[in-house]
């Protein structure tokens, strides 16, 4: 059960005891985080046979993505999931499913849906494996919407400085970060000045999607960098993020930004990446060079993510 009461400073502290457990507690600079808190860890501690989506969705969370770049992102599909399954999990049928399924695709696009899918596939498969929880997954027999096609728009320089023009500084700064390093959002986002070796040119991402790795950086990105670091001051902790804002807010920015710019939708954050990896393949460079700049350990995600065309290698092949 938990308790949450307002200390004198203002802040809220939040307990909770479950029989069985040791008291937890922690404190908070508002209510509703303190809330949220005390809920996570109130389905934590759920026995195998009370599990609804949301416990086992948060106990799957804690044991496999903390840590990772799909931790946040996690949490808002299991609430999506949990609110339209609050049941038990052994009483969630397939017909009940497939329902979901059809009624989510009348108002979100089929990416999103089979998203939402694949993670409640998942974490049943892992319950069933790795609790051992003797349970049918629901999602098995579904047939899940087709994957989207990745885009193959490529954001030209001028595009780019559009989308700088309407930017405020920080923001700017990552934003063409992103295009000359091809860093994903959350990998950028948990740079500390730690990770930064500026004169070797290397920048080391902690924890991304595919692990840790060390990304190269052009001579544009260590300015863009330095030009970072000396927002922070001199009194930034090494372990301080170098751009203090969320993934989701880089995204936010950049939408707002390509709307005031007068661009259409395909000139996204994501975009960007997918453009520095384009770039450095017409440059020449063979898989395994491509590989250390854009992170991935698959050549088909290469392939995927490099956008060619016949001109392009005219110049390798003479």
């Amino acid at each position: 059960m938990a308790n949450i009461r307002q200390l004198p400073s203002g802040s809220y502290n939040a307990q909770v005891r479950i029989k069985g457990h040791p008291q937890k507690s922690k404190t908070f600079p508002t209510e509703g985080e303190a809330q949220v808190w005390a809920k996570q860890q109130e389905a934590l501690s759920k026995e195998h046979k009370a599990h609804t989506i949301y416990t086992l969705g948060m106990s799957y969370r804690e044991a496999r993505l903390k840590g990772r770049g799909s931790y946040g992102q996690a949490l808002i599909i299991l609430q999506q999931l949990s609110t339209a399954f609050p049941q038990p999990i052994h009483e969630i049928t397939k017909e009940q499913v497939n329902k979901f399924k059809l009624d989510r695709l009348k108002i979100v696009k089929p990416s999103t849906v089979r998203t939402q899918l694949s993670f409640l596939s998942r974490f049943y498969r892992w319950a069933k494996r790795e609790l051992l929880i003797d349970v049918v997954n629901p999602v098995a027999d579904i047939a899940l919407p087709a994957p989207s096609k990745p885009s193959d728009k490529v954001v030209s320089p001028e595009e780019l400085a559009l989308v700088i023009k309407e930017l405020p500084k920080t923001m700017s700064l990552i934003v063409e970060l992103a295009y000359e390093s091809a860093m994903r959002r959350s990998e950028m986002t948990k740079l500390t000045p730690s990770c930064l070796h500026l004169e070797e040119r290397i920048a080391d991402v902690i924890d991304g999607k595919n692990g840790t790795r060390s990304v190269p950086l052009t001579r544009r990105a260590v300015e863009l960098l330095q030009e970072a670091l000396a927002l922070m001051g001199e009194h930034a902790s090494p372990k301080s993020q170098v751009f203090p804002v969320t993934p989701h807010a880089v995204s936010t920015a950049v939408r707002r930004a390509r709307r005031l710019a007068g661009l259409d939708e395909s000139v996204k954050l994501h975009q960007l990446r997918h453009t520095r990896i384009t770039n450095v393949a017409k440059r020449g460079f063979n898989n395994s060079q491509i590989m250390i700049v854009s992170g991935h350990r698959d050549t088909r995600s290469v392939a995927r993510y490099s956008h060619l065309n016949a001109k392009d290698v005219l110049h390798l092949i003479d």
